[in-house]
C-alpha cells in the first residue's frame, strides 16, 4: 500500500511542479516576444495546478481511509524472521520513499533555478520580468517536503526492521499520521500560494 501511494504522490507533485514551471515559462515567453506560445503554457498551468491539488487532497483522504482498515498486524513467526524477503520488502519500501523524496527535492531545485534564470535574463535584457509573489515560497515547500519524505522513510524502515527482529509487525499509524499532517499543511500552503 505504501509504495502505491508514494508513486501517486510523486507523480502528482511532479505534475504540480510542471504546472508552476509552465506559468513561469509564460513570463519568459512574453519577455522574449513569443506570444503565440503563451496560451499553451497558460492552459498547461490551469490543467496542472488546481486539478492536481484536488487529486492530492483526495489521495490524502484515501490514504487515511485505507490506513484505518489495515489490520493491526499479525505476529511474524520465527521462520519468517529468517526469510530475507521480509527485509527486502522493507528495503524496497524505503527506496520508494527515497525516490519520492528525491523527486520532490529535484523539482524544488528546478523551480528555484528557473527563478534565478528569469532574474538573470531580466538583467541581461534590461527588462523587468515580474514573478508572481505567490510563487516565491513554493520551492522551499518542495524542498522541505522532499527531505521530510526521506526522513519518514528512514524512520519507517528502521521501525519495521526493529519490529520484525522482535517478532511482530504493526503498521506505523502514528508515523503515517504525522506525515499525513505535514502533507496536509504543505498542500494547504501550496493552495494558499496559488490564490
Amino acid at each position: 500500500m505504501e509504495r502505491t501511494y508514494l508513486a501517486y504522490l510523486k507523480f502528482l507533485f511532479i505534475a504540480f511542479g510542471t504546472g508552476i514551471i509552465s506559468e513561469k515559462m509564460t513570463l519568459l515567453l512574453a519577455a522574449l516576444h513569443f506570444y503565440e506560445l503563451v496560451p499553451f503554457f497558460q492552459d498547461l498551468y490551469r490543467l496542472l495546478t488546481w486539478p492536481v491539488l484536488v487529486l492530492l487532497f483526495m489521495i490524502f483522504y484515501f490514504f487515511v481511509r485505507d490506513l484505518r482498515y489495515i489490520n493491526r498486524g499479525s505476529p511474524v513467526t520465527s521462520k519468517e524472521i529468517q526469510d530475507p524477503r521480509i527485509y527486502f520488502s522493507a528495503e524496497r519500501t524505503f527506496l520508494s520513499w527515497i525516490r519520492t523524496g528525491i523527486s520532490i527535492v529535484i523539482f524544488g531545485f528546478i523551480m528555484e533555478k528557473f527563478d534565478f534564470f528569469l532574474t538573470k535574463l531580466a538583467l541581461m535584457m534590461h527588462r523587468i520580468i515580474t514573478l508572481k509573489a505567490s510563487f516565491s515560497g513554493m520551492d522551499e515547500i518542495f524542498l522541505a517536503l522532499g527531505i521530510i519524505s526521506i526522513a519518514v522513510g528512514l524512520v519507517g524502515f528502521l521501525l519495521t526492521v526493529h519490529q520484525v527482529d522482535q517478532g511482530a509487525y504493526y503498521p506505523h499509524h502514528k508515523l503515517y499520521g504525522i506525515y499525513g499532517l505535514i502533507l496536509l499543511v504543505c498542500l494547504s500552503l501550496l493552495s494558499y500560494f496559488l490564490v
